[in-house]
Parts: C-alpha cells; structure tokens; sequence
C-alpha cells in the first residue's frame, strides 16, 4: 500500500495541511501512522476518505456532520447529496475526485465508470478540459511531478491514453486546407498526455493536426515543416531543463522555422526564468489554450 505525506494530501484533495491537522485532533478524521522523527504518514483509505469528505464539503455539509459518518455512511451521503448539488465546481469535483480514488485502487471499472459519466454529462470536450485537464494538474501527471507511485501513475496514464485515442479516432478527419498544427515533444520528453488532449481538442475544433509524439529530434522538424506546412507549432515541456536549454530551443526555432506561431506548454514557474520570442506564445493552463482556439 502506498504512503502519503500531508502535503500530498493537500495537493490531491486541496484542503491545506493545517486543516488536516486540526480535524484530526479535533474530530479524529484520519489516522496517520507516524515515523520515528513524528513525521505523518497515510494509506489509500485515508487518501479515499479524505478525497471523500473535501467533496461534501464543498457540496455544503459541515465537516461536524461529517466527522460523525463512518465510510460507509459517508459514500452513501454522496450519492443522495451529487443530484442535489447546484454548484458546478462541486460536481466536477466528484468526478475527479472519483477518478483519483480509481486510479489508486488499480480498479479499472470505476475509472470507466466514472469517465463515461462525466463525458456522457458534460460532452468530451468539456470531459477532457473540466475533469481530465485539472486531474492531471491536482495529481501533477500533466508537468511530470507526480506525487504518487510510478506504477499508479502509468495505470492511470495508460487507461487516459487509451480514451484519448479512442476519442480522436471517432472524430471527422478536417479538410486539408484547414489550419494546420504540428504538436511533437522534444528530444527527451515522454509525458505525452498533455499533446494527446491537445490532438483531441484542436481536432474537435476542426484543425488539422500532424502529430509526431515523443522525443523527435530536432532536426526531422524542418523536414516535416516543408512537408506538412504548418501555421502552428505546439510542444510540452516536461521534464525539468535548465532555463538555457529551453531559450536555445525557442531562439532556434524562431530563427529556423520563421513564420509560424509556436505555443509551448510547460510549468509556469519555466515560463518566468526565460524570454519569449515574439513568436512564441507560453500556454500554462487550459483556460488559456481554450481562448486560443475560440480566436
């Protein structure tokens, strides 16, 4: 089983680690194990019954109702409580937060249940930038800090890879004479998730898209470009590079590949330590991605 620190159970259910500590002194909410310097330490049934009781609450129940549940009760008040809710956020919390417990427990069915829920409810466009988007920030999958096993992190990478290809597959293939964009990964990179919801939501917008994945060199892309004649670039920067690494690369591609708009993805802590080239626009958020597309 695994273990988790508080600061790991902030950043999955987004309740601040002095919160934690109060309610489990106050309501004996969770149960950390401790180690020999009195560091907290949690399991997956407290990292599920935390997710859990943050959806309650931000579905309005006070945490002093809550702390009188057991799990048990506290799933059956979730179910009675989600048609009810008329906060939206609140409801697409429970969708990610569903996902998240899946994703910890290997359990596969649930992941799909749920996924097929929330798209049926919301659409795949609204699927993949409500819910998936912000799963994969709240768990740090999308910039490559996961803060959760490698093993648990490929099972969910694996099966959101699987949806996504299916989903692009079943889309209409747009005209050749529709604005075209290349989305690759550089040399080194492997967190593709982040370019494949990229892949789906230009091609839900009618774009054509030329995908290469990962790790292309950058040499191939000139050969590419004259080829497929893009009029924009897109590429995720994941893994952590030196802020001159990541300045040579733009300032290369500007002055090899005039022209074009290049987007790149990355951490926005990237995007402060470096100077963007006029031609290059630094996309941080879906939000931002999405007012891209609607222009």
């Amino acid at each position: 089983m695994s273990q988790y620190s508080i600061s790991d159970l902030e950043k999955l259910s987004g309740i601040k680690a002095h919160t934690i500590r109060i309610w489990e002194q106050r309501y004996n909410l969770l149960t950390p194990s401790r180690t020999d310097s009195n560091i907290r330490s949690y399991d997956d049934d407290q990292v599920r019954r935390l997710l859990n009781i943050s959806t309650l609450i931000k579905l309005g129940i006070k945490i002093s109702r809550i702390s009188q549940l057991t799990d048990i009760e506290i799933n059956t008040l979730l179910e009675s409580s989600i048609p009810k809710a008329a906060d939206e956020d609140a409801k697409l919390s429970v969708y990610i937060h569903r996902l998240i417990a899946a994703g910890l427990d290997y359990n596969e069915t649930e992941f799909d249940k749920a996924f097929r829920e929330v798209s049926k409810k919301y659409g795949m466009v609204d699927c993949y930038s409500k819910v998936i988007y912000p799963l994969l920030v709240k768990i740090g999958m999308l910039w490559g800090t996961s803060e959760i096993i490698p093993a648990q992190e490929h099972f969910i990478s694996n099966l959101l890879k699987q949806k996504l290809y299916h989903a692009i597959e079943k889309l209409p293939v747009p005209a050749p004479t529709a604005e075209t964009w290349l989305l690759f990964l550089p040399e080194e990179e492997d967190h593709e998730l982040g370019l494949l919801i990229s892949n789906y939501m230009l091609r839900a917008a009618n774009k054509r898209v030329v995908y290469l994945g990962q790790r292309v060199p950058y040499y191939n892309l000139a050969a590419v470009i004259a080829d497929a004649e893009p009029e924009c670039l897109q590429y995720f920067v994941v893994r952590y590079h030196s802020p001159e690494w990541l300045q040579t690369l733009m300032n290369n591609m500007k002055k090899d590949f005039p022209g074009i708009k290049k987007y790149v993805c990355g951490a926005g802590y990237l995007a402060e330590q470096v100077k963007l080239p006029k031609d290059h626009t630094w996309i941080s958020d879906m939000e931002t991605f999405m007012r891209i597309l609607k222009k």
